[in-house]
């Protein structure tokens, strides 16, 4: 197993997710209409690159104004046609940013903000009915933030207006953190099904296990999909970093999963996300196949620190390291017959995943036009 069963353009990817890509003053400036249009948003760690598109099928959100990218191998450039390239070790390789949502500066009819409840990335839209959140992950930029419900009719003003986005369209839909307290749990579920029943778009859940019989109720409300993300498998570091999911514990975690796989099936329906960089790679890995046993998609998220959080400072995983855990992840989900996720090709932009050419990875309805 070596890193020349990669080609050079997944490796790009790698790099990207790793050491994040250059991008200079001049090309900032043209391509942020002389500093009028944003880049990006940084509303969250994972998301706050610029989302890039090499070739047909390969996504990736990149940072490049992070203390972390001072030394990337990946350059945004302009080639002699005036189309955008990314130089990497002396190749070059076509590329085309996503543009951001046409919602960034809207407000809803109380005038709110709508990203306060929402946030599209690629093809997907973010639900977020909490604000804040009641764990406390160290690597999470939710830490120390008030923690708040918003209302309903917001929620579900702010999802419409996304919806009806035609500067990123939407084909799908996650309705996502922060967790929710537990006396908060009859809300969110209010919530879980007004959006799914009367939503167009295909709705997937992330949620932490919890004890009732909510997976029952979201495949009987028409749930498309599960996100039900361990992040950190080794104990003693779990314990300290994801300290509320720790408390949960594997064994609640595998039964939450194995039920949500015997209820909706496997081909992508459950995943759950793993961080890279947080613990030991055997760790990762055992924490890989824990997944890949249950019959859920393990998705790969390289770690990067966020602001003002406690683990600000650690740097992120280098792109050896990255190739090395994807190769052996990809060689585990094998065995089991299971794929990294998401399956969902654009989805993939933040996460250490690759389509590899068979109808497991897919694009949502026209989203390849991206």
């Amino acid at each position: 197993m070596l890193s020349s069963e990669l080609t050079t353009v997944q490796k790009l990817k790698i790099s990207c997710l790793g050491r994040g890509i250059r991008i200079s003053d001049d090309i900032k400036f043209r391509l942020s209409a002389g500093g009028k249009t944003p880049l990006s948003i940084h509303e969250y760690a994972t998301t706050g690159g610029i989302t890039l598109k090499f070739g047909d099928e390969i996504y990736v959100n990149a940072p490049f104004d992070e203390w972390y990218c001072n030394n990337p191998d990946a350059e945004l450039t302009v080639g002699s046609n005036d189309e955008l390239q990314i130089c990497f070790h002396g190749e070059y390789f076509s590329a085309k940013i996503l543009p951001l949502p046409g919602f960034l500066g809207s407000r809803d009819s109380k005038g709110n903000p709508v990203i306060e409840t929402v946030m599209s990335h690629a093809d997907r839209i973010r639900l977020s009915p909490i604000y804040g959140c009641s764990f406390g992950c160290q690597f999470c930029d939710f830490v120390g933030k008030k923690y708040l419900r918003r209302p309903l009719e917001q929620v579900l003003e702010g999802y419409e207006i996304a919806r009806q986005d035609q500067a990123l369209p939407a084909r799908h839909t996650l309705i996502s953190g922060g967790t929710p307290s537990q006396r908060d749990y009859d809300y969110i579920d209010t919530v879980y099904e007004k959006i799914i029943k009367n939503s167009p778009l295909p709705v997937d859940i992330m949620l932490a296990p919890r004890k009732d019989n909510i997976i029952d109720k979201l495949v009987d409300w028409g749930a498309n999909g599960f996100s039900i993300n361990l992040e950190v498998y080794d104990e003693e570091i779990s314990s300290r970093v994801t300290p509320q999911k720790h408390r949960i514990g594997l064994e609640l975690f595998a039964k939450f999963i194995e039920h949500a796989v015997k209820r909706i099936g496997t081909n992508g329906k459950v995943r759950s996300l793993i961080l890279v960089g947080l613990e030991p790679e055997e760790k990762t890995l055992q924490g890989v196949e824990f997944l890949a046993r249950l019959g859920c998609d393990p998705v790969l998220s390289p770690f990067r620190p966020a602001p003002g959080t406690p683990l600000a400072g650690l740097q992120p995983p280098e792109p050896g390291l990255l190739e090395h855990v994807y190769l052996r992840s990809r060689e585990i989900v094998e065995r089991y017959g299971v794929k990294l996720g998401p399956r969902c090709i654009p989805c993939q932009h933040n996460t250490l995943t690759l389509p590899d050419g068979s109808s497991a990875y897919y694009f949502s309805s026209d989203s390849n036009q991206l």
